[in-house]
């Protein structure tokens, strides 16, 4: 964590509403890569955003674990078009597509022309009554997510319900009238907006960021304050009035009007994000829904359903599997409003979760049980090579589980308890983590070496699932790194080494440069 980190947090804790110091701690966290910092730093507001702008920043880096934080902003802004469209969109991606409908029917009464340019006749309700259950759908979301609203709220509703859309007029007059308020609120907005621009901007344009008022002693404030300005007027010059209330109204207003960035799934870039993706069809728009971040080892991507498998062989040491079980719990108390799942593999595996149980049967085979019945991984050539005693139809599978705290304590209960069992196999482990329904969006695999498996099998059945991004994990070992680093590079994932110490070494530049990492493998 940087000195500029610290000093901003430090500010947060004095300012904790202050939403512009949160979402510059939650850029340099993302800097950093520590996007489940950035995520819980956004999601644990005690307050809701400023403004549409800063409300677009927070879904773009919280996704699904934003719900709360967005249902309090409408709650706080009942006439923000843009809010219930954001708020629409989040319910999509959780699945609640019922209150997604809800909203996004308030979103397009308020602003039809916004969201909907070529269907505004459609727009206006034909029965005053029809919009009825939806306003009041909308106060039920509101008031089952944290602290009820303020009283204002309910009399904001109340005024926009009897007002804008009550069942006596008729469909022409209450579009007029609405129109008519929206204009008046937008007018008196506007010159408040102005005013406050006047009388504030020739101070505001030179005073420095709050990073330089929380830094140090005097020498080294002062310092920071000409390294801070010559910053800000390079991001200025061409317009000083850019950073000003009404300018970033305006920007707010124009992000209602398109899309977020589309990006993949995984991402290796010094951000941690990269090319995260939020849904491939578009922010608001109903495309495939937000997804959430993960982090394991160093490797980070984002998606909605994601698969742990790791290594529980008799070969782990302990100082491994603390290691690994560390991280596992780090990892899933960081998901948020997403599903996950956690597979222990060895020869063969099964699920940490429970009635899911494996013993040895004869020399070398294992016998696996679950829910569903008994699954036997017979050992082929020794405790390098096993296959499933049946068809692909017939793999062992789990219900995903909801990353909720009680479902990480049970799974983090089992992974550290149930003993470690015999046999090494990345095909076979793969293959039952490919079979999941539905499949994964990401699967991280962790090994503390190889068992002699080819990647080509691997590979053809990550084609055959969608190709989920595989994000391997070689523990503190470098047996078996190229084959890390093929299926890695194929599927789009990292590849970590985890060093003697427990840090994460970037398998790809290992490659490239051994002798660059002496001393630590």
């Amino acid at each position: 964590m940087s000195d500029i980190e610290t000093s901003l947090k430090s500010a947060l804790d004095e300012h904790p509403e202050d939403w512009s110091i949160r979402i510059l701690i939650a850029d340099k966290m993302i800097e950093r890569a520590a996007l489940p910092e950035a995520v819980q730093l956004i999601t644990e507001a005690p307050c809701a955003p400023e403004t549409e702008a800063h409300l677009h920043r927070v879904v773009e880096i919280g996704g699904p674990a934003s719900l709360a934080v967005v249902q309090s902003f409408v709650a706080r802004n009942p006439t923000s078009a843009y809010g219930h469209e954001v708020l629409a969109s989040v319910f999509e991606s959780t699945g609640d597509l019922a209150r997604a409908e809800e909203h996004r029917t308030v979103a397009m009464a308020l602003a039809p022309s916004s969201f909907l340019p070529h269907q505004e006749e459609e727009m206006i309700p034909m029965e005053g009554a029809h919009l009825g259950p939806h306003v009041s759908g909308y106060s039920g979301a509101v008031e089952s997510s944290g602290p009820p609203p303020p009283d204002f709220v309910a009399e904001s509703f109340q005024e926009y319900e009897t007002e804008v859309f009550s069942p006596e007029e008729p469909p022409r007059q209450r579009g007029t009238k609405a129109t008519a308020i929206l204009v008046a609120i937008a007018f008196h907005v506007a010159v408040a907006l102005i005013a406050m621009l006047v009388v504030i901007l020739p101070q505001a344009r030179d005073e420095p960021e709050i990073v330089a008022a929380v830094i140090g002693p005097p020498a080294k404030k002062q310092e920071m304050q000409k390294k801070n300005v010559v910053k800000q007027t390079k991001k200025t010059s061409a317009s000083s009035a850019a950073a000003a209330p009404l300018a970033q109204l305006m920007r707010a207003n124009a992000m209602a009007k398109i899309s977020l960035p589309n990006v993949t799934k995984t991402s290796k870039g010094p951000l941690g994000i990269g090319d995260a993706d939020f849904g491939g069809g578009g922010f608001g728009s109903g495309g495939q829904g937000l997804g959430s971040g993960a982090s394991f080892f160093g490797g980070t991507s984002t998606g909605q359903r994601f698969l742990f498998v790791l290594d529980h062989s008799g070969s782990m040491k302990k100082n491994q599997v603390d290691l690994r079980n560390a991280e596992l719990e780090k990892a899933l108390k960081s998901l948020k409003g997403v599903q996950y799942q956690v597979f222990l593999f060895a020869g063969g595996g099964y699920y940490a979760w429970d009635g899911w149980s494996v013993k040895r049967q004869g020399k070398l085979d294992n016998l696996v049980k679950g829910p569903g019945g008994s699954y036997l991984f017979k050992s082929v050539k020794g405790f390098g090579d096993y296959k499933f005693d049946g068809p692909e139809s017939k793999l062992p599978k789990a219900d995903w589980l909801p990353a909720s705290a009680a479902n990480v304590k049970n799974t983090m209960k089992i992974v550290k308890k149930d003993p470690l069992f015999g046999g090494t196999d990345w095909e076979v482990a793969l293959n039952v983590a490919h079979v999941m329904d539905p499949p994964p969006d990401v699967i991280f695999f962790m090994a503390d070496g190889t068992g002699g498996n080819s990647p080509p099998p691997i590979l053809k059945v990550n084609a055959k699932y969608g190709k989920p991004p595989i994000n391997m994990v070689a523990m503190q070992t470098t047996a078996g790194a190229k084959e890390f680093a093929e299926i890695a590079k194929k599927t789009k994932g990292s590849f970590t080494i985890v060093d003697k110490k427990g840090k994460p070494i970037d398998g790809f530049e290992y490659l490239k440069s051994p002798d660059k990492f002496k001393g630590r493998l």
